[in-house]
C-alpha cells in the first residue's frame, strides 16, 4: 500500500515559482558567480547553496524538482524502515502512509523553495535517532552521528531549525554514552563537523551577504514582538532613542503597522509582515543603514523582554499550544498546486540577467496537480484534524506514562525522542515569529507521522497485554 500510494503521488517535474523563489534563484546565481556563498533578500544559504551545485552541473529548474521528487522518496522509505524497526509491526506503517499522501508535503516537491528538503534532513536526524534506539554498541554511535550532520543540515536550509542541532547532539549523547576513544571520537567529529556546517552554512555564515540578510532576524524579532515593546516603556524609551528628531513619526507608523489587517495572524494577535516590509522604519531608526538597524531592532526587542519577560514567555507558550493543536494542518486542500504568475517574470529577468541558460520558458508550465487527498478537500480537513488530535493524545500519553513509569523504557525513549525533536522544530518559529503560518508547521508532520506510529503499537500492545491478564 505504501509503495502504491507513492507511486500514485508522483508527478510531472514541473518548477513551481513562489514567492521567496526569486530570491533563492538569484543567491545561487550571485553564489556561482562570486565562488561562495552569498544570498540575497535574507535567504537562508542551504538551498542557495543546492541550486548553484544542480546548475554547476548542467542541471536545470526540472532537474531540481527531479533531485526534490528523489528526495522526498527517500525520506518516506527511511520513515517506512524505521518504523518497523521501533515498531516490529504492519500497524505503524498506516500514519506513514498518510504522510506520502498528504497534500501539505507532496506540492512542495514541486516549489522552488527550501521547505522540501528542510523537511528531509530534519526528519532523517530523528528517524537517526529513533535507529540508534534499535542498534547496540559502534553502530549506535554512527546513527547519532549521521543525526547531527542531518540535523546541523537542516539548520542551513532553514534557520527554524537552528535548535534541532542542539537537540540531536543532546540526545544523541545521551543515547550513546560513547565510552570507548573510538566512539567518542566518531561522536566529537560528527559535532565538529555540524559546527563547521552551521558557521559556514547557515544564515550564521550569510548574515551580512547584503542589507537584507543583515536586518532580516533583528527585524524580524522586533516586528513579531511589536505588542510587547509597544507596551514596554524600556522599548519605547529605546525606540525615542534611536528615532531621535523622528521619535513621534516613528511611534505613529509603528502603531500604523500594528494595527494593520487585524486579525490575519489571531494567535500571535496582529499582523507583524505589516511592520517587517516597512523599509521606512530602517531611515527613522538609522538613517536607512543596515548594520545600524539591525543593532537599534536587537536593542528594543531586548529591552521589551527584559521588561515584559512573562508576556514573551506567554506568547511562546501560546504559539506552541497551537502547534501541536494543529500538528497535521489541513494544508495544500487546493486541487492544483497555486502559481505565482507575478514571480515567473521576475525569475525570468533573473536568469537573463545573469546570462544564466536555464530556459526561462519552462517557467511557464501549467499548474501541478496534487491530487489524492486534495482531491477531497472536506474529508481531508477532518481527517488532518483528527490526526493533530491524536497527536496532542499520544502527547499526554508519554507524558502520564512518563510520570507513572508503567509502561516500557523503549516506548517511553523513542516517544521522547520525536517529542523533543519536534517541539524543537517549531520553538524557533513560535519564539521569533509565528506558527499562524501553516506551512512553517509542515516539515513536522514526518515527526508527527512517527509519534502516530509508534503511539499506535503501544495502544496494541496494551490491549494485548490487558486481554492475556484477563484472561
Amino acid at each position: 500500500m505504501l509503495l502504491v500510494a507513492m507511486v500514485v503521488s508522483f508527478r510531472p517535474a514541473v518548477p513551481v515559482i513562489w514567492g521567496d523563489t526569486p530570491s533563492f534563484v538569484e543567491s545561487a546565481l550571485l553564489t556561482l558567480d562570486a565562488g561562495r556563498l552569498t544570498v540575497a533578500g535574507g535567504r537562508d544559504p542551504g538551498y542557495p547553496a543546492f541550486l548553484a551545485t544542480i546548475f554547476a552541473f548542467g542541471g536545470d529548474l526540472g532537474t531540481v524538482v527531479r533531485v526534490q521528487e528523489a528526495a522526498w522518496a527517500v525520506l518516506i522509505l527511511t520513515m517506512a524502515a524505521t518504523t518497523r524497526m521501533a515498531t516490529r509491526g504492519a500497524v505503524g506503517l498506516v500514519p506513514v502512509i498518510l504522510v506520502a499522501t498528504y497534500p501539505g508535503l507532496l506540492l512542495f516537491r514541486n516549489v522552488l523553495t527550501a521547505d522540501l528538503l528542510f523537511a528531509v534532513f530534519l526528519n532523517l536526524a530523528t528517524a537517526a535517532l529513533l535507529v540508534a534506539t534499535c542498534i547496540d554498541d559502534a553502530a549506535r554511535c554512527w546513527a547519532v552521528a549521521a543525526s547531527v550532520l542531518c540535523a546541523a543540515l537542516a539548520a542551513c536550509f532553514r534557520s527554524q531549525g537552528l535548535l534541532v542541532p542542539i537537540a540531536a547532539i543532546l540526545m544523541g549523547a545521551w543515547l550513546a554514552r560513547p565510552g570507548t576513544i573510538a566512539r567518542f571520537a566518531v561522536m566529537a567529529m560528527s559535532v565538529a563537523i555540524a559546527v563547521a556546517l552551521l558557521v559556514a552554512g547557515s544564515r550564521f555564515g550569510a548574515a551580512a551577504s547584503d542589507q537584507a540578510s543583515a536586518v532580516f532576524v533583528p527585524k524580524t524579532l522586533f516586528c513579531n514582538h511589536l505588542n510587547i515593546a509597544l507596551a514596554s516603556d524600556a522599548a519605547r524609551r529605546e525606540i525615542a532613542s534611536v528615532a531621535g528628531d523622528r521619535a513621534d513619526a516613528t511611534m505613529a507608523r509603528l502603531e500604523a503597522d500594528f494595527a494593520a489587517e487585524p486579525g490575519r495572524w489571531p494567535v500571535l494577535g496582529f499582523f507583524g509582515d505589516a511592520c517587517l516590509f516597512d523599509t521606512a522604519l530602517e531611515r527613522d531608526v538609522a538613517d536607512g543603514n543596515a548594520v545600524d538597524a539591525a543593532a537599534a531592532y536587537r536593542r528594543i526587542f531586548l529591552a521589551a523582554v527584559r521588561d515584559r519577560p512573562l508576556a514573551y514567555a506567554g506568547k511562546v507558550l501560546r504559539q506552541m499550544a497551537f502547534g501541536a493543536s494543529v500538528a497535521w494542518p489541513p494544508y495544500g486542500l487546493d486541487s492544483a498546486i497555486p502559481v505565482s504568475n507575478d514571480d515567473v517574470p521576475h525569475v525570468s529577468d533573473i536568469i537573463t540577467r545573469h546570462g544564466r541558460n536555464l530556459h526561462p520558458t519552462q517557467l511557464q508550465g501549467e499548474p501541478v496537480r496534487i491530487g489524492l487527498l486534495s482531491d477531497v478537500p472536506g474529508l481531508s480537513a477532518y481527517l488532518f484534524r483528527a490526526l493533530s488530535a491524536a497527536f496532542v493524545v499520544a502527547v499526554i500519553f508519554w507524558t502520564v506514562t512518563a510520570v507513572g513509569r508503567r509502561h516500557r523504557s523503549q516506548f517511553l525513549t523513542r516517544a521522547g525522542i520525536v517529542i523533543v525533536m519536534w517541539a524543537a522544530s517549531i520553538a524557533t518559529a513560535a519564539c521569533a515569529h509565528t506558527l499562524d503560518i501553516g506551512r512553517y508547521l509542515i516539515p513536522a508532520v514526518p515527526m508527527v507521522g512517527l509519534m502516530l506510529s509508534i503511539f499506535a503499537a503501544e495502544l496494541a500492545e496494551t490491549i494485548t497485554r490487558l486481554r492475556k491478564g484477563a484472561d
